[in-house]
């Protein structure tokens, strides 16, 4: 009896070893690797050496004109489809025969309506008084591409003269990192005054690029 039961306990004893054996260890889990993005881009400092480098220059040799322009420095973007917005700019123009600088400012104003809007007056402060003038519808475009329901696009270039003393005055005060701007309002024969601006910074890299070729 004593034989048997020991040879029973040793059975036992068997396959409980075995059984351990072929168990899998339980490893710990282990953690995700993270996600890994690409380096945002660094911020872009709307300062005058931005400005600077986004100038347009061309030269007409036969009307001996220079002419640069910010076109490409800053472009508003527009917070909804139906909101009207712009995106201005200034261009000097260089007369090589009589050596002297006259300034325009430009704005491509788009809204969608049904009607014309014609942005033909605009008013501004000089820093001694409230000015207010005709400006110049330069070119007028209109899409109608889908449903024309609820108006098509428009987009107005409009454009003013502006005197060089107040456009270099400004320029002159610039300080480096500043984000000051320019304000200016533009009024329609129909439809809500737009209010447009210039970076102060745009008008500094302008004038000095400008004066350095009126300088050679």
């Amino acid at each position: 009896m004593k034989q048997a039961l020991i040879i029973f306990f040793s059975f036992i004893f068997l396959l409980f070893v075995q059984a351990c054996s072929n168990t899998t260890p339980t490893l710990p889990a282990s953690k995700p690797a993270p996600i890994t993005h690409p380096k945002s881009p660094a911020p872009i400092t709307l300062d005058k050496t931005y400005f600077k480098n986004k100038l347009v220059t061309k030269v007409d040799n036969e009307k001996g004109v220079i002419t640069i322009s910010t076109v490409n420095g800053f472009h508003k973007k527009p917070r909804r489809k139906t909101q009207t917005w712009a995106n201005n700019f200034i261009t000097a123009f260089i007369d090589q025969k009589a050596g002297n600088i006259s300034y325009q400012i430009n704005s491509l104003v788009q809204y969608k309506d049904h009607d014309k809007h014609l942005y033909k007056e605009v008013s501004y402060n000089t820093g001694t008084e409230q000015k207010t003038e005709e400006s110049s519808i330069l070119k007028h475009d209109i899409s109608c591409l889908g449903s024309a329901y609820s108006g098509c696009m428009h987009t107005e270039h409009t454009a003013f003269s502006i005197d060089s003393t107040l456009i270099e005055n400004m320029a002159a005060s610039y300080t480096d990192g500043s984000q000051n701007k320019w304000r200016y309002t533009l009024s329609p024969r129909k439809g809500p005054n737009y209010s447009a601006y210039l970076f102060i910074a745009e008008i500094a890299a302008l004038v000095e690029v400008a004066l350095e070729y009126q300088a050679d």
